[in-house]
């Protein structure tokens, strides 16, 4: 995904649960409610997750140096994990001791017209949010599946928006449910049930963006269509007889590495140089023009050979553009 997509998608949400933070606590002390409680305490860790998740965005972009080679992409997976225990610390963690404590220590409710105009706002505003990380993510995954371009993707920061904000939108329409059963029944089960269900959501989404970005930061191969088609190509070459050891790993957001053991056809890489050794025949013989003729002949092979690589990689990365760095290793 482009880096201003990542960027424009968090940035839309950090402004907007920035926002929504502090309109939700004027709520919940005005009405006392669980559920907007867990409301405040949501949109306040997605607005600091994102605010993590817009600093790893930044740092990933950094041009490679020499102590780095292949970049700092990885930045946004640390923060991208980071933002997973916020969200698992601050969002799960405080929501669901606050529903627990309702549940043993029940309080009365306030509820008046104040709460629900809040949430009718946090969810225009949720939705807004959440309808730009959808048109983000759907730019980029083309024919995939939702769930599956969520598994298979380089960028966790995006998807991270889209799970939140998801959430966010559910969490609200939950709230606004719970907050309406309180009021008829003058009960605070439905209440202290509604804060307990948004932060077990809350929970999920946190070890869902950890087991990812866990298998980012430690080197997940590239995905198997496109490393099954780089392979492909590479049999298919006329002057390639086999390939060996291919390995693979994602370095950064739209940003791959792929090793490989080539076994390279002499013949088919010398018939290039046919036409030149064909006007050197007549000219072989004394013993120092013979020795002239395999030093020179060494070095075109050589260049042949370079040559042919350049083009291999040049045509890969012409059809997957991702392939930032490739290695191959001749055998």
């Amino acid at each position: 995904m482009a880096a201003s997509a990542s960027t424009q998608a968090v940035w839309f949400a950090l402004i907007g649960n920035g926002f929504l933070t502090v309109v939700k606590f004027f709520a919940f002390m005005a009405s006392g409610s669980g559920a907007m409680f867990s409301e405040a305490i949501h949109s306040l860790a997605d607005t600091a997750n994102q605010g993590l998740l817009a600093v790893g965005i930044k740092r990933s972009l950094r041009p490679a140096d020499a102590m780095f080679p292949y970049g700092f992409g990885g930045e946004r997976y640390l923060f991208a994990l980071l933002s997973a225990v916020g969200i698992f610390v601050l969002g799960c963690g405080v929501t669901l001791y606050h529903g627990v404590h309702m549940l043993l220590e029940p309080e009365p409710l306030h509820i008046t017209w104040h709460p629900y105009a809040v949430l009718t706002l946090a969810l225009l505003v949720d939705g807004f949010v959440l309808s730009k990380a959808l048109a983000a993510v759907n730019a980029e995954r083309g024919e995939r599946g939702l769930l599956e371009h969520l598994r298979q993707s380089s960028d966790p920061t995006v998807s991270a928006v889209l799970l939140e904000d998801g959430v966010a939108c559910l969490g609200v329409i939950i709230a606004l449910v719970a907050l309406g059963v309180a009021q008829f029944t003058g009960s605070t089960l439905p209440d202290a049930v509604a804060t307990l269900v948004i932060g077990c959501m809350l929970g999920g989404v946190a070890i869902w963006l950890g087991v990812q970005n866990r298998s980012l930061i430690v080197g997940r191969a590239i995905p198997a269509p496109v490393q099954a088609a780089v392979l492909a190509y590479l049999t298919e070459q006329p002057t390639v007889s086999g390939v060996r050891n291919v390995r693979s790993r994602i370095v950064g957001a739209g940003s791959y590495r792929l090793t490989a053991e080539l076994d390279w056809d002499g013949a088919a890489l010398a018939a290039a140089l046919h036409a030149w050794v064909e006007s050197r025949a007549d000219s072989l013989a004394t013993p120092e023009e013979r020795a002239s003729f395999t030093r020179e002949f060494g070095a075109r092979f050589a260049e042949v050979h370079s040559a042919e690589i350049d083009r291999i990689e040049a045509q890969l990365r012409e059809r997957f553009p991702e392939l930032h760095y490739l290695d191959f290793e001749s055998d």
